[in-house]
């Protein structure tokens, strides 16, 4: 039998994340939780990298595979498992509405750029709801409009949310992915308090490949 908490080398050795937290970003994260933080979620765990610097924390993830990975919680952002109030912290990095969104279809074979997207490196169709299958848009944005109102809930009052996202190029221009996340989240309620802009080693894939943001955001969040 095999048990969530402790997939068999069988299972990391098959799956891949395309867009694990890089290791450059994971001391800003430490930096910015309190150290005496004792429940910490991130409620899009993807394979659970926060782990490495948080043991103790809470993983709620979507995709099935990847769960299975990291022992996660098997659910869905927008609608919780968790009663309200329950959480310290929330360090989460959600998907940025970018091409990794891309799906692969017929259409697609024979393009002369490699692929590089959540349904092509799980090697099948997403889970409904999975915000790695939405592009920039209205979709996209009700999504974790939704999800920002359940982070802001299950939130203990003076918590602190960490958030790691990144703009984006599309046909030559920059999409303010992070201002809109920023702008959302002090709709909900929640005082920014820091932005660090960090440089980062960016994926190279796509039709844009040539053409990326060279850094990523952490802003960091008080729930007034």
């Amino acid at each position: 039998m095999i048990r969530r908490d402790e997939p068999t080398p069988a299972i990391h050795a098959a799956l891949r994340h395309p867009a694990k937290y890089s290791d450059v970003l994971l001391p800003f994260f430490d930096l910015y939780l309190p150290d005496d933080t004792q429940w910490i979620l991130d409620p899009f765990a993807g394979t659970g990298k926060l782990k490495q610097i948080r043991p103790n924390s809470v993983l709620l993830e979507i995709e099935p595979d990847w769960a299975e990975m990291s022992g996660a919680i098997i659910g869905d952002a927008t609608k919780m498992p968790f009663e309200d109030a329950c959480f310290d912290a929330i360090c989460t990095s959600p998907t940025y509405g970018n091409r990794m969104a891309d799906c692969f279809n017929d259409h697609q074979i024979g393009k002369n750029y490699k692929r590089h997207t959540y349904r092509h490196v799980l090697g099948k169709p997403l889970s409904v709801n999975n915000s790695g299958g939405m592009q920039w848009g209205e979709k996209y944005r009700t999504l974790h409009c939704q999800a920002w109102l359940e982070c802001f809930r299950v939130l203990k009052s003076g918590g602190v949310l960490v958030l790691n996202i990144s703009d984006h190029i599309r046909n030559y221009t920059v999409i303010p992915v992070t201002k809109w996340h920023i702008d959302t989240l002090a709709k909900v309620g929640f005082i920014e308090t820091k932005h660090e802009k960090i440089k980062t080693k960016r994926q190279r894939f796509g039709q844009n490949s040539a053409l990326r943001v060279e850094h990523e955001s952490i802003v960091v969040f008080n729930k007034g």
